[in-house]
């Protein structure tokens, strides 16, 4: 339906009054969702706060009246530096998501009404598991490309990168995880290694189970880091309370079993690796192009490919172009029509189809006539024009609006998601 000022006499015509109207839906009008990327590797970006006072209040003796810190904090602690984040040969763009898309749609067709594509695009844009991101190689950048996990469909732009993925997150799909209760350490221990980050204890340099706790905690917690910048995060803590401590959480062990073989010898976390490390080159593969599920694309581990997304998506939650064009694709070969009102285009599944008012039968014209002339009517404002003595709630009124549901059945009307009409005027889209 295309609408049309009237340019001739400098006047808007007044087909154009059904533009000023809100065709913002509830929905959009709440504030915007969450940033899907906003805490993505926040320990990478940890900066000290900003202080509103940057000078302690002086004494009467006009000198600073700085605190002391306690001996045992005065050092500095070291910085962990980051490799800056590096610019891929990739685009990326969204799709929206299949399952959400149908239900999208069959609210549309439920509804006999036009929906705002923009509004639409934006909805799933801003659902975490509402869309999918779309991600490829630019092309003529020979060498190049993306590796992808079989398994979950994430994605990196190394092989170190995609190993230590299904290292850290597919482990559990080979092997089940048993705590059991051993005996608690023997011997004396004059200090733990405590991770500074998350409190957890990691026992005494010189017992044998450390190493693999360093290393468990680092691939679970911090994978994102090097393990030698990780280890700048481990203090050594001299307290009898926390080695006891550390001696009591000792006596649970966690052991691994082969799902594919229940009955075997239960084996600690290290062997278990060093296995499921030989099934590790079957479980991803190079590709140019990959389309990744919004929750794994918004937890991936390559810095890199995270950047680029988080720039894209930054400006698709504010205008969503890339994902309105896949839908508008999608709608069409879900026989959806579009149709452009002003400078909005719109989605139903009822084909516009405009009819002269002369060429209808008497309480058929009646309608039409009033919402050309009146656009942007609701259907209480048109029974109120039109039928003043009836009740809104009546039987009558009912059967005096039937002919304006024939009308929108067979689209010479439009009637729109908020409740106005409009008669469609113009060529439309399919």
């Amino acid at each position: 339906m295309e609408e049309k000022s009237n340019e001739q006499d400098g006047k808007p015509d007044a087909r154009d009054v059904i533009l000023d109207l809100n065709f913002v839906p509830q929905w959009a009008r709440k504030a915007p969702g969450e940033n899907h990327y906003a805490k993505q590797h926040s320990a990478e970006r940890e900066r000290p706060q900003r202080r509103e006072n940057r000078r302690p209040p002086r004494r009467e003796d006009g000198r600073e009246n700085r605190p002391r810190r306690p001996r045992e904090d005065r050092a500095e602690q070291p910085a962990v530096k980051r490799e800056p984040v590096k610019e891929l040969p990739i685009s990326v763009s969204f799709l929206p998501e299949q399952k959400r898309l149908a239900s999208l749609v069959r609210q549309i067709h439920h509804s006999r009404r036009a929906y705002p594509l923009m509004d639409l695009a934006n909805l799933l844009i801003h659902d975490s598991e509402g869309y999918l991101v779309k991600i490829e190689c630019n092309k003529g950048e020979s060498g190049f490309e993306l590796l992808q996990c079989k398994k979950c469909k994430a994605v990196a732009s190394s092989e170190e990168l995609i190993v230590q993925h299904l290292m850290t997150k597919h482990l559990d799909d080979y092997f089940e995880k048993e705590v059991i209760e051993t005996e608690a350490p023997s011997g004396s221990f004059p200090g733990v290694a405590r991770c500074r980050k998350t409190g957890v204890l990691l026992g005494p340099p010189n017992h044998h189970s450390y190493v693999e706790k360093l290393n468990e905690l680092h691939q679970a917690r911090f994978a994102h880091m090097s393990l030698e910048d990780y280890k700048r995060n481990i203090e050594m803590v001299k307290d009898e309370e926390l080695v006891e401590q550390w001696k009591e959480e000792s006596r649970r062990k966690t052991v691994y079993k082969r799902k594919a073989d229940p009955e075997s010898e239960p084996m600690d976390q290290r062997r278990a690796e060093l296995e499921f490390a030989k099934a590790v080159p079957d479980l991803y593969e190079g590709v140019q192009r990959a389309i990744v599920p919004a929750k794994i694309a918004q937890v991936l581990e390559d810095r890199n490919i995270t950047h680029a997304i988080k720039q894209v998506w930054g400006k698709e939650s504010r205008f969503a172009l890339t994902m309105s064009f896949a839908m508008r694709a999608a709608f069409r070969h879900m026989h959806l029509h579009m149709f452009k009102a002003g400078k909005i285009n719109f989605v139903t599944h009822i084909k516009p189809n405009p009819i002269k008012p002369e060429d209808a039968v008497p309480n058929i014209a009646e309608v039409l006539m009033f919402l050309k002339e009146n656009p942007g009517s609701t259907r209480q404002h048109l029974l109120e024009v039109l039928h003043p003595s009836l009740d809104p709630k009546s039987k009558e009124a009912r059967e005096a609006l039937q002919p304006l549901g024939w009308l929108i059945e067979r689209g010479h009307i439009i009637e729109f998601f908020n409740g106005t009409l409009s008669v469609p005027l113009g060529r439309h889209r399919r």
